[in-house]
């Protein structure tokens, strides 16, 4: 899964609504809705790509909130662990494995990398970032016309 993917204006974003709107626990809870509705197309694009048979992995694929250390509002997307989710292979569908001995020098093989978190972003970054623009700008623009009537 990829790692350390940014948006950058997120915290820019958060400024400009709490400005607006005078409250910062609205402006990240906008901000929050904004990023869930932007996951969707990599989700549904990474779930399209898991490969033949991993069915947890795919059913647990989704979008959880950041805890973003003063760091603004954060999503993490990719295969979920706990509760009713069962993604704790994703990492080794992603990465694959190394072949690997047991103690008594039997060999349990390897497993070939087979991406789908990488791809999905790759393929659905850009229509990501165009839904966070159009919200933004729709958010701001509907702000600016309460504030100037």
């Amino acid at each position: 899964m990829a790692k350390n993917l940014r948006f950058e204006g997120i915290k820019e974003l958060d400024q400009v609504l709490a400005a607006l709107s005078g409250d910062k626990a609205l402006s990240n809870k906008v901000a929050g809705q904004i990023l869930r509705k932007a996951e969707k197309p990599i989700v549904e694009e990474a779930r399209r790509l898991v490969p033949v048979g991993e069915g947890d992995t795919k059913k647990s694929i989704g979008g959880i909130a950041g805890r973003g250390q003063g760091r603004g509002t954060q999503r993490y997307i990719g295969p979920r662990r706990g509760g009713p989710f069962k993604g704790y292979a994703g990492h080794l569908i992603e990465y694959g494995t190394a072949p690997r001995r047991k103690k008594n020098g039997q060999e349990t093989g390897s497993m070939p990398a087979r991406p789908f978190m990488r791809p999905a972003y790759d393929a659905k970054k850009d229509e990501a970032i165009q839904i966070i623009k159009d919200e933004c700008k729709a958010i701001i623009l509907s702000e600016f016309k309460l504030v100037y009537k």
